[in-house]
């Protein structure tokens, strides 16, 4: 269920993108499989050179797992057996104005003896104003 939610969401964005875009722009779409097949994979959506957005990447991947014994203690639930399933979304917007900041969202649910929702977002500037410099300390 948490997996076709993520694909649909995947769906919505890219059709907000395309939409702001005014549809002159579309996405290209690639799918990825992980090295052992039974393991998962995902479907990468890339837009580029719109009006607004210069580079956009809807990415949405369903994978699956054990984790390597030493780093089974430092994830939560992983301890004992060490597998895993995991399904999330990431979105990581370039603006083709520099005085826009760069965007990243990801969101995703992870399974191991526990689970858990995860995720967060960031601006990231790519103009540099030195006049807005300041130093605190």
């Amino acid at each position: 269920m948490t997996d076709s939610w993520f694909s649909y969401l995947q769906s919505q964005i890219c059709k907000e993108f395309e939409y702001l875009e005014k549809n002159k722009v579309k996405f290209s779409k690639r799918i990825w499989s992980k090295n052992k097949k039974n393991e998962g994979g995902g479907i990468s959506y890339l837009l580029t050179k719109g009006k607004i957005f210069d580079k956009v990447g809807v990415n949405k991947s369903t994978v699956s797992g054990v984790f390597p014994k030493q780093f089974r203690s430092k994830i939560l639930g992983a301890e004992r057996k060490g597998r895993y399933w995991a399904s999330g979304i990431s979105v990581v917007a370039h603006m083709r104005n520099p005085k826009m900041p760069a965007i990243h969202f990801n969101t995703r649910f992870i399974v191991t003896s526990k689970e858990w929702f995860g995720g967060g977002i960031d601006a990231t500037p790519s103009y540099e104003d030195n006049k807005e410099k300041k130093n605190n300390t």
